[in-house]
């Protein structure tokens, strides 16, 4: 078993707990659609967290040429994996709460924590993308922080702009540059 296979397997472990977590709660709120009170901004941060997820996990395949690894490259596989995993279990709501049928109520009061997290999550993408590119030769990782540095500003305009059509478009926005990112850079996988 080479490097990327072993560590690759830990860290799906994560990507599948945090997968979990919004499979869940968009099935809860399936079941629960008729109580519900649903929020466009909410739903479409649950989409960029999804798609975000995909393109991260998608992302990793970079690293399966690698000979080896060093632990600092795996840490910060590993903090990446859980930065993500905490953006998928803050953007979800507890639906089993008589209060977490109010989706709007959810977005209101939570968004600033989840939209903090996705926050820390591009910065934190900024910082790995430049030293996989620099120090592991993983050019294609050092070309993204172009559109990591885009994925910035509807993040910023969610959190400090609170009219209804910013809290709609800013999502909108992040989810087209989510859909851009694989195609962009993993149209196909060689």
């Amino acid at each position: 078993m080479r490097p990327f296979e072993f560590i690759i397997v830990f860290l799906s472990f994560i990507y599948t707990l945090a997968l979990t977590h919004l499979l869940l709660a968009a099935a809860q709120m399936i079941r629960h659609r008729r109580e519900l009170r649903f929020s466009w901004p909410h739903a479409l941060w649950m989409l960029s967290a999804l798609l975000l997820l995909a393109g991260n996990w998608l992302s990793l395949w970079d690293f399966h040429g690698l000979s080896m690894m060093s632990l600092p490259t795996i840490a910060a596989g590993f903090l990446l994996v859980v930065t993500q995993y905490l953006i998928c279990v803050l953007v979800t709501p507890d639906l089993d709460r008589e209060a977490g049928y109010d989706l709007r109520r959810f977005h209101e009061r939570e968004s600033g924590t989840y939209l903090g997290a996705f926050l820390a999550m591009m910065f934190l993408a900024l910082a790995l993308n430049a030293a996989a590119g620099s120090g592991l030769g993983v050019a294609n990782w050092s070309h993204q922080n172009l559109l990591v540095l885009a994925m910035l500003a509807p993040i910023v305009a969610a959190l400090t702009v609170r009219r209804p059509w910013v809290q709609v478009a800013a999502p909108l926005v992040m989810v087209g540059l989510q859909l851009a990112f694989p195609i962009l850079y993993y149209p196909v996988l060689q």
